[in-house]
């Protein structure tokens, strides 16, 4: 059976827990827990034997290691809300922000340290109170005072199995019901049930998702369970807990090879990609990864000077929402949405107040109401407000931030950091004589010419936009130049601003494949170089699912990406490192 490991309660209020030998710690637990109990298993090492036989042509070394990966914040809300009667939005608001990696809230080294265990358990009370504020429906006890035990039996076994998404062992249930017995003795049935809850939602098993098999001791490779396979479908699509008929088709062996879970992804019983009403679904995951891998999901975290951008605060919002919609339509799209779109549709979505700063016509658009209109100027999402003002300066635009941005998130070339090269950043001294590009220009024609050439010409194709994105033609009183000359890629050449350039990348293999790996780190939850054969086996993978149209052009779409992530012979199997 598998084993979580147990370690000491950090949650104060739950310290009687520790006594009662409650399996429910979060403390130390991570991808270096053990496998099985064993010193020696997911991030240890040794020479491992055994283990299950993998697909023929899957390589060991392409698996990912068997872990345990704590729920990022929204993974936490999504959950919680599927368990918890009437919770409003923001339960998770307040928390530590998710650690990332390559921008990805998805990380396999998320920690709990004390400041967040203390927030999980303040949450974990107010949720519990609100399961007691409706004990008659989530726990039903006709006798309460004669049938207590076998109704809190019940509840448990429901409610635990919806909350660690696997049915819970005879020990679990067990500890959970010395849980029930500290608070009912001297307290009352309800009280029982709202300190089961709260040990539930600190519980490893709630808080962690599991990638580790089902092992007694450590071995070379294993398999996920049906649970674990369940709850990586779901999560990875979703961004939300495994339905019980998912859960259900994993345990009939329904999702063990790649044609049984690319038959899930289309399964109108499963509906794991269509529309629903809920903040938790596959649209709303996907535009996550996609605002991460972009950076646009910090224009909520970017300020400007208001003496300089005196319609930013205004139209903040609005920028933040055009995104969403942007993206929305673009996934939504009936072929699963188009990289090329994503990156070259000259089209977007504005409210009044955007329109106006963006200087177009937008018929039927109001404060309140976005339409979409055509931007022949303002190709795809890298010419949009919210990239533009993410990666520019409070007073200024940032030739440097942009072009840094993408060559490592669109064409995934390696831009070192100045301080892996010991190198102090000394920005431009302002100069009102002279034009950003100039300023730029100067100072990078020095000893980091050999870096900031290839920056730069990225980097200046965006000066005729400014530090929050509005169209210019004057910088300083003096005329925009954002005419570059790209070497080193697949889309070589001079271009006369970003809108060509975006067009450009937009049909790029180097930048499909760089969306490809990008997506690979979203959903795998890692971009360690260690891990660097299970990305290219990805990328392998993935090339057999590029669409091409009419005319034999290749075209990455984005949800068939999600779904080859998923249907990758590898995605069921774990190594034993």
């Amino acid at each position: 059976m598998r084993v979580l490991p147990k370690t000491g309660l950090v949650a104060a209020p739950l310290l009687v827990l520790l006594a009662l030998g409650c399996e429910g710690s979060v403390q130390g637990v991570g991808p270096n827990a053990s496998v099985g109990g064993s010193a020696t298993g997911a991030g240890g090492s040794g020479n491992l034997g055994g283990g299950v036989a993998l697909p023929p042509g899957t390589e060991a070394a392409a698996l990912l290691p068997a872990r345990i990966r704590r729920l990022a914040d929204a993974e936490y809300e999504a959950s919680v809300t599927a368990l918890v009667p009437e919770v409003g939005p923001g339960i998770s608001a307040d928390f530590i922000p998710d650690s990332r990696q390559s921008g990805f809230t998805l990380n396999e080294a998320q920690r709990v340290d004390p400041v967040f265990a203390g927030q999980l358990a303040a949450a974990a009370s107010k949720l519990a109170a609100n399961v007691r504020s409706h004990v008659a429906e989530q726990a039903p006890c006709a006798n309460p005072t004669a049938d207590a035990d076998a109704c809190a039996t019940k509840f448990i076994e429901a409610f635990g199995e919806e909350a660690y998404r696997r049915p819970l062992a005879a020990d679990e249930v067990a500890h959970l019901m010395t849980v029930f017995h500290a608070a009912l003795e001297g307290g009352t049935y309800d009280e029982g049930i709202e300190l089961v809850v709260r040990a539930m939602l600190q519980s490893a098993s709630f808080l962690y998702l599991t990638e580790i098999g089902d092992v007694a001791a450590p071995v070379a490779t294993v398999k996920l369970t049906p649970y674990e396979l369940a709850s990586a479908v779901s999560y990875l699509v979703q961004g939300r807990p495994p339905s019980k008929l998912l859960r259900q088709m994993a345990v009939e062996g329904k999702l063990d090879t790649p044609e049984g879970r690319y038959d899930a992804t289309n399964d109108p019983g499963l509906a794991l990609f269509a529309a629903d009403n809920s903040a938790f679904n596959a649209q709303t995951r996907t535009t996550r990864i996609i605002k991460e891998w972009l950076g646009t999901d910090k224009i909520s975290e970017t300020a400007k000077d208001s003496n300089v951008y005196q319609d930013y605060a205004r139209v903040k919002g609005a920028l933040e929402e055009e995104t969403k919609q942007f993206l929305a339509g673009v996934v939504s799209n009936g072929d699963g949405g188009s990289l090329a779109e994503l990156l070259g549709g000259a089209w977007s979505m504005v409210n009044a107040p955007l329109a106006s700063v963006y200087g177009v016509q937008a018929p039927g658009a109001s404060d309140s109401a976005f339409v979409r209109v055509a931007l022949p100027n303002r190709v795809g999402i890298l010419n949009q407000g919210a990239f533009l003002s993410v990666f520019a300066h409070a007073s200024e635009s940032a030739p440097v931030l942009r072009g840094v941005a993408v060559l490592r998130r669109i064409t995934c070339a390696g831009v070192p950091s100045p301080v892996d090269l010991k190198k102090a950043v000394v920005p431009p001294a302002p100069d009102p004589s002279k034009t950003t590009r100039q300023r730029y220009a100067e100072h990078a024609a020095s000893d980091c010419a050999a870096c900031h050439n290839n920056i730069d010409s990225f980097g200046f194709a965006f000066e005729a936009f400014d530090g929050m994105g509005k169209f210019r033609t004057r910088d300083n009183d003096k005329d925009v130049d954002s005419s570059v000359v790209i070497s080193g890629t697949d889309f070589d050449g001079a271009y006369p601003d970003s809108n060509a350039l975006a067009q450009a990348m937009s049909t790029s293999p180097q930048v499909r494949e760089c969306f490809a790996r990008h997506v690979y780190r979203a959903l795998a939850a890692t971009s360690v170089p260690e891990l660097k054969p299970s990305e290219d086996d990805f990328v392998k993978h993935w090339q057999t699912t590029l669409a091409t149209d009419g005319s034999g052009k290749a075209d990455a779409k984005i949800i068939p990406t999600l779904v080859s992530f998923i249907t990758n012979a590898s995605f069921a199997y774990r190594r034993g490192l």
